[in-house]
């Protein structure tokens, strides 16, 4: 399956898993009453995806980065499913690195976040 976000197709995340990630973060809050009982105000869940690439070209990091400076909703496909979902880029969840194979070719590390709208 091909890793798309905002219709572009990006580079495979790592094969491991700490390449792509997927959490459930449940919105709402919990309560303890004045009995000790305990309520739950749940209002939604939706998903955190944290993704991370190995090795990849210069080309392929300008690439995600370009999608990962773009603050508005965008369409997520996973590398796992046939879904899309509508994301927004966790602020502030951008790493890279620059890693020496011993080549001519220039070869990253990254890493984003990407949260479901509500």
């Amino acid at each position: 399956m091909a890793t798309t976000l905002g219709g572009v197709t990006l580079a495979q995340p790592d094969y491991e898993r700490e390449g792509y990630t997927r959490a459930a973060v449940d919105v709402g809050t919990m309560h303890e009453m004045a009995d000790g009982s305990v309520v739950y105000d749940s209002i939604t869940t939706r998903y955190r995806f944290r993704l991370s690439w190995n090795g990849i070209t210069e080309a392929q990091q300008d690439a995600i980065l370009a999608r990962y400076i773009i603050k508005t909703s965008q369409a997520f496909s996973p590398p796992d499913t046939t879904g899309t979902y509508t994301v927004f880029v966790v602020p502030n969840s951008w790493q890279d690195s620059y890693l020496e194979d011993g080549g001519d070719t220039r070869r990253y590390w990254c890493q984003l976040e990407l949260m479901e709208a509500a």
